[in-house]
């Protein structure tokens, strides 16, 4: 099995723990086998019963976990090591989907860059690669034209 990135999944687990639970832990492996799941089953008891209190106390302790700037994509491929055969092709989709999203988003503002930098009436594929220039160099400078327009 691939990698797991534990990184968030690891401050999850330290927000809603204590040392004495992760200690417990150390010690269920020393453990005879009827022995270890009965502390297996005092250890999730302990954590949920810390969690409810912490979170009880501590209202607004989500902000410990803040959005990640490259946002899903990055979350698809955490997802990534969890998932069955079946899940995978489900989130790779997702995946591929929401970059499609994002393409065609930068591709609508390369359009509308350009409705900007080509005022009304003028169709820049009817254009020479001189006028193109001359109006990106007109552009670029935010000098006037001889029409007084702003390039």
């Amino acid at each position: 099995m691939e990698e797991r990135d534990a990184g968030s999944i690891e401050a999850f687990d330290s927000l809603f723990t204590t040392n004495h639970i992760q200690m417990m832990k150390v010690l269920l492996p020393y453990l005879k086998p009827q022995q270890q799941g009965a502390l297996a089953v005092c250890i999730k008891v302990m954590e949920l019963n810390y969690t409810l209190s912490f979170l009880k106390n501590h209202p607004h302790a989500m902000p410990f976990f803040p959005l990640q700037p490259d946002g899903a994509s990055k979350l698809w491929d955490e997802l990534l090591p969890f998932c069955s055969p079946g899940e995978r092709e489900t989130v790779e989709s997702m995946k591929n989907m929401m970059q499609n999203l994002s393409r065609m988003q930068e591709m609508m503002e390369m359009m509308q860059t350009v409705q900007e930098m080509f005022p009304d009436g003028m169709d820049p594929e009817n254009m020479d690669l001189t006028s193109i220039m001359e109006l990106l160099g007109n552009n670029i400078s935010g000098k006037e034209d001889s029409d007084g327009r702003t390039g």
